[in-house]
This record gives C-alpha cells, structure tokens and sequence, in this order.
C-alpha cells in the first residue's frame, strides 16, 4: 500500500497533481528537474525535490531560476512530470 507524506492522503494512481514552483536543476541528460515547490494540493507538502520527465522535450525552454507550473502523476513505478510551463509573473 502506497503511503503519503503525514497528514496527506496516500496518492491516486495516474491523477494529475498540478503544483508551481521554482526549478533548482535541470538535467537534460537523465532526465530530470528538481523543483522548489509550494503546496500541492492532497499529494505533499512544500519542500525541494528532484522529479522524472519521461518526455523531456517538456524540459526545453525551462532554466534554473524559472517560476513554473508543472502537473506530477504517479503510478505504479513512482512519480513523474507530464506538464512544465513558465508561470505568469504575479
């Protein structure tokens, strides 16, 4: 059985996660990106962690320093990235 962080509600398998952030690392080569995020919302906390992109061409564009919104799903094998845009400035 999948656990969440305390106080979250294990995870739905393949559902969308939409969270925003500011990306930290970009490595193209392996194909991932570490984000410090806010809040997203009924999966985890806040904190700076290192998401997989199974498509990185999502990653193009993106630099270190940029504010984006991205969306996580996990599945069976863990949790990756399916969207990465910049965010609007606010």
């Amino acid at each position: 059985m999948m656990m969440g962080p305390p106080g979250y509600a294990p995870p739905v398998l393949d559902k969308p996660y939409p969270g925003t952030g500011v990306v930290t690392t970009v490595n193209l080569k392996e194909g991932w990106i570490a984000i410090e995020h806010e809040d997203i919302k009924d999966l985890m906390p806040a904190m700076a962690m290192e998401f997989w992109v199974r498509d990185t061409s999502i990653m193009k564009g993106v630099q270190v320093g940029d504010r984006i919104d991205f969306v996580v799903v996990e599945d069976s094998k863990g949790q990756y990235l399916t969207e990465i845009k910049r965010a609007a400035t606010r």
